[in-house]
Formats: structure tokens, sequence, C-alpha cells
């Protein structure tokens, strides 16, 4: 019978995915999917690779700081915690299809979404007129470490959200790579996962 620590980590983990003068190219695209798979792979985090205390409490700090800027409408604010080279990515798959090959739902970078903010705080981006409500949790975090700065993050998620009166909810996973920068831990790639994101979609042009 094998080990906790024999189940651990199937293959290596692939080198930090790389944005080429922060565009994303099909070099970027290949080694994005192939950290998610590789992370999903994980059956127990090995023991060398857990964050100290404190790591854990500040890459905490910065998601929960994340879900309720969002919550709050303060997308500006939100904005400020990704790195220049972030990618914010909503699959239309729950299998982890390579996304070269599958459309998705969003993959923006950095420019894309500063556009977006920019775009909500205007007041006239029709399909958010009024509002989503939103109320973000975060749950089941695990964090592996990958390198000196670095930090994988896995974890569910549910959001509450109120627009026009209609009730609704939306369920999956998030995987964030956090790095550590001189101004803190910042996010560098948010997958947002959700469990039924290859089938019709209601309004989603929420910041999820």
């Amino acid at each position: 019978m094998r080990g906790l620590a024999d189940m651990s980590l199937s293959t290596q983990t692939p080198q930090t995915p790389q944005a080429r003068e922060g565009y994303f190219d099909l070099d970027y695209y290949r080694s994005v999917i192939a950290l998610f798979r590789t992370w999903r792979q994980i059956t127990v985090v090995p023991e060398a690779q857990l964050p100290s205390d404190e790591q854990r409490r500040a890459c905490e700090r910065l998601l929960y700081a994340e879900a309720r800027l969002i919550d709050s409408g303060r997308l500006a604010d939100w904005l400020n915690l990704y790195s220049d080279d972030c990618a914010y990515w909503l699959p239309t798959d729950v299998e982890l299809f390579d996304p070269i090959c599958t459309v998705s739902w969003e993959f923006n970078d950095r420019r894309r979404l500063e556009e977006r903010v920019e775009r909500l705080a205007t007041g006239r981006a029709y399909s958010q007129i009024p509002t989503t409500r939103t109320a973000h949790l975060y749950t089941n975090m695990e964090m592996m470490k990958q390198g000196d700065r670095e930090m994988i993050v896995f974890c569910n998620f549910l959001i509450q959200t109120n627009r026009l009166g209609r009730i609704g909810q939306r369920a999956g996973w998030c995987g964030f790579l956090l790095r550590q920068t001189d101004d803190g831990w910042r996010i560098v790639i948010k997958r947002i996962n959700l469990i039924d994101a290859d089938l019709p979609q209601d309004n989603n042009s929420f910041t999820l």
C-alpha cells in the first residue's frame, strides 16, 4: 500500500507561465494548462512545499481581500492586487481541456482587465445595469509553495448573487498562482472553474 508521501506528486511542477511582452502566445497557453493539470494530479501537498504559517496568513489575507473588494464594488482596488503579467481565466470546460483548442468564456490579460474595470466604472455597461450584487465565499483552501516566491492555492467557492431581485448562485473551484513581490503578495493567475462551465450560462458579466 502506498503511503501519502508516495501519492503526493505524480509529475514535476512546470515552470511559471511567462507572457511574452504582455501578450499570451501559444507557449503561454501550453504552460498554463500544463501547470493546472499538474496541480490537479496532486493527492497530498508534499511536506517540503507546505507554506509557513506567515506565508499562509499573508496569502489568505490577499484572497479574502480580493473577494471583499469584488463584493464592495471596489474594482480598481481589486485590480491592484494583480501583477502586471496577470491572467484572469474563466474556461468553458470542466475537464482542463487545452485553451488553444477550446473556447473560454474569458481569458483576460492585465490590459483587458483594466478596460473591463474602466467600462464598468462608467455606469454604461448595459449588462450590469443594475449592478449584480455578490457575496463571495472561499473555503477548503489548500496551498503549496512553488519556488521561493510563488504559491499555488486551490479553494472552493460559492458566489451568491442578486440582480433585479433575482437570486442566483455560482459554485466551483478556483486555482490561483500568487507571487511575493516587494509590495506584498500579488495574484498572477486566477482560474475560475464553474461546476457547470460546459453548460449555457446566465449573465456572468460581473466579476467572479
